[in-house]
């Protein structure tokens, strides 16, 4: 039986840990956090689990509060209270936590980013190094059906054929978030932190730890990573949104623009750095990586993410938005053969995976729509309980990926590079 303790949480991410009871977790969950706003909000979130109709959950929580609340989580690491750590919220400050709860004991369960600076990855790397349990970042992304379906469709040499050299990237990898946006029902309320991307995390090192990490995925699989031989940083650039006063507090609830940010507001708009463009290559593969934060989620959407893959035999695309009615879909372009014979080999592939209920159709462009198999479970929240129950499988067998450690570690090498390099232009 595991035992949870929150590291003074500040995101729903740390939440939705919660969202659903586990057999192998104690009803009994410690948090040890600042007071205010952020701790007041996520006990709000999860103290709604414990009160809904449907499926409630019977979590006990024992909260303490107080300027040493990371040495009293020490503490209880230390006593064997607790054995599982897990983290979200100020991005600027959460390696330094979680280094020292895993010093002390804790299996690790983070939200991305764990660092957002070149210092906090070369203490990352340093943590990974001391050996001890697993830290494992919630890579959601992995189990959605759009990006499942694109990388069986891509290892499949009768379907993609190899990377396709060019003046375009052989993968490209983006995705569009809002500021302002809609939340289990509800506006989601964002801390005035999370505007100050020192605290945060630029344009270059939140978000697009899910790209780097699709992309190391895509093409790693589960092995290891050498980072001075396999990865190479070739550009990496930054932009901002510009957020008026009157959006501002709307979405933090916040009257005025904290002090600390003065110097990045004009004419009572504040610039948030939190746009991204970043140029690598993997394995010799090139691959570009791109993150763009809106103001407010268009009518009827939300968040998108859209992906290419160059192939030799056929061009793979996700792609979401007003055209596909916000639903990601999955399209493949055949560039050798007819989209007849393309359906066949595609077809064959997936009785190969045990993917029955499969479906592959003409999009009206005359692509191949590609409609993944009921077994590939949809949702963003969901797919939170599914890294929850991977990661507690690991702690009960003792067994992890091989690549998980010098995978973790490369993702954040890279981002804090790429974020000197566009800084330093």
């Amino acid at each position: 039986m595991h035992t949870l303790v929150i590291v003074n949480p500040g995101h729903f991410h740390a939440g939705l840990i919660l969202r659903r009871r586990h057999a192998d977790i104690s009803r009994d969950v410690y948090i040890f956090s600042e007071a205010g706003a952020d701790l007041d909000n996520y006990m709000k979130l999860v103290n709604s689990f414990n009160e809904r109709a449907e499926e409630p959950t019977d979590w006990v929580y024992h909260v303490y509060t107080g300027a040493d609340f990371l040495d009293k989580a020490v503490a209880a690491a230390e006593a064997g209270t607790v054995d599982i750590a897990v983290f979200a919220g100020r991005n600027d400050e959460k390696i330094n936590y979680l280094a020292a709860m895993h010093k002390a004991g804790c299996a690790i369960l983070t939200d991305k980013p764990v660092t957002i600076n070149s210092n906090g990855a070369a203490l990352l790397e340093e943590t990974v190094a001391s050996g001890g349990k697993p830290i494992v970042d919630i890579m959601t992304g992995r189990q959605e059906p759009p990006a499942r379906l694109l990388k069986d469709l891509m290892l499949s040499k009768d379907v993609f054929g190899e990377f396709r050299k060019g003046s375009e990237p052989m993968i490209e990898n983006g995705t569009v978030h809002h500021l302002y946006k809609t939340v289990n029902g509800a506006p989601l309320v964002r801390p005035a932190w999370y505007f100050d991307v020192n605290k945060q995390g630029s344009g270059l090192n939140d978000v697009t730890t899910h790209l780097i990490d699709n992309a190391q995925w895509m093409l790693f699989g589960e092995e290891e990573i050498d980072f001075a031989k396999d990865v190479k940083l070739i550009d990496a650039t930054l932009s901002s949104t510009a957020v008026p006063a009157d959006k501002f507090e709307l979405i933090t609830k916040t009257p005025a623009f904290p002090a600390e940010l003065a110097d990045r507001v004009k004419d009572n708009v504040l610039s948030v750095a939190c746009n991204g463009v970043m140029d690598i290559e993997l394995k010799g593969v090139s691959v570009r990586l791109h993150t763009v934060w809106n103001l407010e989620a268009p009518a009827g959407g939300g968040d998108m993410h859209h992906q290419i893959a160059r192939g030799t035999k056929a061009d793979i695309f996700v792609e979401q938005g007003p055209d596909t009615e916000f639903k990601a879909l999955v399209l493949v372009k055949p560039l050798d053969m007819s989209v007849e014979d393309m359906q066949t080999v595609i077809e064959k592939r997936f009785a190969e995976l045990g993917y029955a209920d499969a479906a592959v159709s003409v999009y009206k462009d005359g692509r191949l729509l590609v409609t993944p198999p009921s077994c590939m479970v949809d949702g963003h929240e969901f797919h939170f309980a599914i890294v929850r129950d991977e990661f507690l499988q690991m702690l009960a067998t003792g067994k992890e990926p091989g690549g998980l450690r010098t995978q973790l570690v490369s993702k954040y090498k890279l981002m804090a590079m790429a974020r000197d390099m566009a800084l330093n232009k």
